[in-house]
């Protein structure tokens, strides 16, 4: 970068079609472990980000540096997830969420990432497995909400 230059970042979601899709398929490709993962079911998971606008890119000067999409489930469909006793399947109008893909170039951007997919999913359950590099096996993660301290807070 040429002296003076600035580095400007904004998070923001791709438009729902085709392009998106390549854009985004292009991009995770080139970064493991999501350029070893199974082709069909990567893709389509990402197809349905897109059109479902569960997703949220950085771009950096004009180039995807981020990444992080999402599915609408159920609680009890996330949590089986979570502990590996059932598929994730989509629910529309479910009442938790799953991050599936996340991935930022920029470190300093995935608190600002977060920010912003809570913004699109308030006071939404969230649920995610960490994957490493290697033979470290998957951490499963969670942020669920206290329902009780929720309604006294909202009845303010």
């Amino acid at each position: 970068m040429s002296k003076g230059a600035t580095t400007e970042s904004r998070i923001t979601q791709l438009a729902r079609n085709p392009y998106s899709l390549g854009i985004v398929v292009r991009y995770l490709s080139r970064i493991e472990p999501f350029s070893k993962f199974e082709f069909g079911p990567s893709v389509s998971s990402l197809m349905h980000q897109i059109n479902d606008g569960t997703h949220l890119i950085v771009e950096t000067n004009d180039k995807l540096t981020g990444y992080v999409g999402w599915v609408r489930t159920s609680i009890d469909i996330a949590e089986g997830w979570m502990d590996n006793t059932g598929p994730l399947n989509k629910v529309v109008g479910g009442e938790a969420i799953v991050v599936t893909i996340f991935h930022a170039e920029d470190s300093t951007m995935i608190m600002r990432m977060i920010r912003a997919a809570k913004q699109l999913e308030p006071d939404t359950p969230v649920y995610w497995k960490r994957f490493f590099d290697g033979a470290r096996s998957p951490k499963p993660r969670s942020v669920k909400l206290n329902r009780d301290r929720q309604a006294s807070h909202s009845s303010r």
